[in-house]
């Protein structure tokens, strides 16, 4: 139990440097503010686990090559993604960011884009000519966007699939056919697509990841949160893993 909410608080337990043997007097829990004491024995348990959890965790090794964390990473949004359809919206149509990167070279006044993130997320960037969602169904109640592909997409494809859920029939009474994008902008960002300011249009190599959980762009992006460093980006992270 004592390791359980050690692991549920962001608490790990790591041997008391002073000590040499399995059972201690006293045990130290960190995080990444620094080391807090507290008294009583070390279970036996979490003494197995020390070695394994003490030491520093990286992302990546230093022999792992950008090409190697890229595939990493693409793999993590592809397997991520297949969890929260097959969850959530397990009968929507959704493509791939590939295709639909392919889409918008072949005829991109057939193709709108619609970014379901809150404010606080497309400020940062977003696709190119990218509808909010607002604007999206103002435009398909009205009758302006008829006979179109609209591709969705949030952070990882999780918002936009409910979206796409959501609004499927409508698109149809309209002739819209509403796509999800598999694995959203963080999907994009692997397929080579653009992102761009919205303040100014201008390309940019920043991305809104939400959450430390889906820090899976490519290496090359910058990515942005939506809490800062420190227990408070803690607490988000641990709370948007629970709601995923």
């Amino acid at each position: 139990h004592f390791s359980r909410l050690c692991m549920l608080s962001g608490w790990y337990p790591v041997q008391n440097r002073t000590h040499s043997h399995a059972s201690y007097s006293s045990r130290t829990l960190i995080n990444k503010r620094g080391p807090m004491m507290v008294s009583g024995p070390l279970p036996a348990a979490n003494a197995r686990a020390i070695k394994s959890i003490s030491g520093p965790v990286s992302e990546s090794t230093s022999q792992e090559t950008s090409s190697d964390l890229n595939e990493r990473r693409l793999l993590q949004i592809t397997d991520m993604y297949a969890g929260y359809r097959k969850k959530h919206f397990s009968s929507v149509d959704d493509i791939d960011a590939p295709d639909a990167l392919k889409m918008t070279q072949q005829d991109s006044s057939k193709v709108v884009f619609v970014d379901v993130r809150s404010p606080q997320e497309t400020a940062v960037s977003t696709i190119p000519g990218a509808a909010s969602e607002e604007a999206f169904l103002r435009d398909l109640r009205a009758g302006a966007i008829d006979n179109t592909t609209a591709i969705v997409y949030c952070t990882i494809g999780m918002r936009s699939g409910k979206f796409v859920a959501q609004h499927a029939e409508d698109g149809k009474a309209h002739g819209v056919r509403l796509l999800n994008l598999r694995g959203s902008v963080l999907a994009w960002t692997h397929a080579g697509g653009d992102l761009v300011r919205p303040s100014d249009k201008s390309p940019t190599k920043d991305v809104h990841v939400y959450a430390k959980p889906w820090d899976l762009a490519r290496v090359d992006y910058t990515p942005h949160f939506l809490a800062k460093k420190g227990f408070v980006q803690a607490f988000v992270d641990r709370i948007a893993r629970w709601c995923a």
